[in-house]
């Protein structure tokens, strides 16, 4: 199930009540199957207040014919309602399917002045009246004492244990953070001390979608001992066995959970659904550029711009934050600071990101032999918060970043 006509049937089936909310009509369903099956939900729902596989094969066998097979029909919906991954925001699906619907409309305006079957006025008057359209829906009204839980979101605050960092940047949860930098700067350990730090007393989940099991699991106890890496797998004295070991006891006990191999964002969003019903999850994914699932006829700009609507759209349906890293344009000067216009394949990581942070080597070239560095981290965009730059220390031999108290 990949169609946005797919999802709210699903959406309708799991939860009948969104029909109460439903403002849509079936003239912006494009397939025809999904009309059909859209207005059945409508009948449906208006004769028994419920939407069901069981009672439309029983009570509905009239309204099917050879174009809409019950046979067919049944094993869609059953699909269907196997792969949907329940939201609470429906408005939101209402909203995208009437501006596909829009957009298509449009365009066949476009069309038929380019054929000079209307005139510019009729153009004009059409775009208008498309434009003008919008789904009305009534908000959830709010008591005082809700909005003013809503607003104090002191206690919703993430923080870590880069005190200094984590006071300026303010992460709350259901922000989307970009994590951005050049190759080999540290992006992908700077995410896995967050992770480590965090799962103490979050559900974390990490997205690797680049390195192996063994690759991330080494890190994660490198970080946690600030035993150097290459020292884990030659272990010569009884403390660092018993310093291992007391590591790798720790990330077990932590709250944190690694997925390996290539990733959709179907396929993101489910597990994402799955853990948050636990609690707030924090998910790390690594990173935007290798998110799979490209339709043929999409260009990768319009790929990753897609993902990104989704991911800020997850933080939102869900209860989550999400920690994205992504990669700069390789013709960026490795020299000056990163700028949020740098952010490669799209510009949706600058928009749709709550918080965009930057990690930057001023003097990559010289600092290739060191063992312990110092990186620029530049927050870039800060939607509730300040922006500007610090600077953290970072072994590269254990991967461990550390605040420099002398800056």
């Amino acid at each position: 199930m990949n169609d946005l006509e797919d999802e709210i049937l699903g959406l309708l089936l799991l939860n009948p009540d969104f029909m109460k909310q439903c403002v849509i009509s079936d003239e912006l369903f494009l397939n025809g199957t999904n009309k059909f099956i859209f207005n059945l939900f409508k009948q449906q729902y208006s004769d028994s207040k419920t939407i069901s596989i069981v009672g439309l094969a029983e009570n509905y066998k009239h309204v099917f014919n050879d174009n809409f097979k019950i046979n067919e029909i049944i094993s869609k919906l059953s699909e269907l309602m196997s792969e949907v991954i329940p939201v609470n925001n429906f408005s939101y699906y209402q909203e995208t399917l009437l501006a596909r619907y829009i957009q298509n409309k449009i365009l066949h305006v476009v069309d038929l002045y380019k054929n000079e079957k209307i005139s510019t006025e009729e153009m004009l008057d059409q775009i208008h009246k498309f434009e003008s359209m919008s789904i009305k829906t009534e908000a959830g009204k709010k008591s005082a004492e809700e909005i003013f839980k809503l607003i104090n979101s002191k206690n919703k605050s993430i923080k870590f244990r880069l005190k200094k960092l984590s006071d300026y940047v303010d992460v709350k949860e259901q922000d989307l953070v970009v994590i951005g930098a050049r190759p080999s700067v540290g992006k992908t350990a700077f995410m896995l001390n967050l992770f480590e730090d965090l799962s103490k007393k979050y559900n974390c989940i990490f997205f690797s979608m680049e390195m192996s099991e063994i690759q991330i699991y080494r890190r994660l106890v490198s970080i946690n001992t600030a035993i150097p890496i290459k020292c884990l797998n030659m272990i010569e004295t009884d403390y660092q066995r018993e310093a291992i070991e007391s590591g790798c006891k720790n990330i077990s006990n932590n709250n944190l959970k690694v997925y390996f191999g290539g990733q959709t964002i179907r396929n993101l969003k489910r597990t994402i659904a799955n853990e948050s019903k636990n609690g707030h999850v924090i998910a790390f994914i690594d990173y935007a550029g290798l998110i799979g699932g490209k339709n043929s006829n999409q260009s990768i700009y319009e790929h990753l711009t897609s993902v990104l609507k989704e991911l800020r759209r997850v933080t939102l349906d869900f209860d989550c934050t999400i920690f994205l890293a992504a990669q700069l344009n390789r013709n960026a000067d490795d020299k000056k600071e990163p700028k949020l216009s740098e952010l490669k394949e799209t510009g949706e990581l600058e928009q749709s990101a709550t918080e965009v942070i930057f990690l930057h080597n001023e003097n990559f070239e010289n600092t290739q032999s060191l063992k312990e560095i110092e990186l620029s981290i530049i927050i870039a965009k800060n939607r509730d918060g300040k922006t500007g730059k610090t600077k953290l220390k970072y072994n590269r031999e254990n991967q461990r970043f550390e605040e420099i108290t002398k800056y």
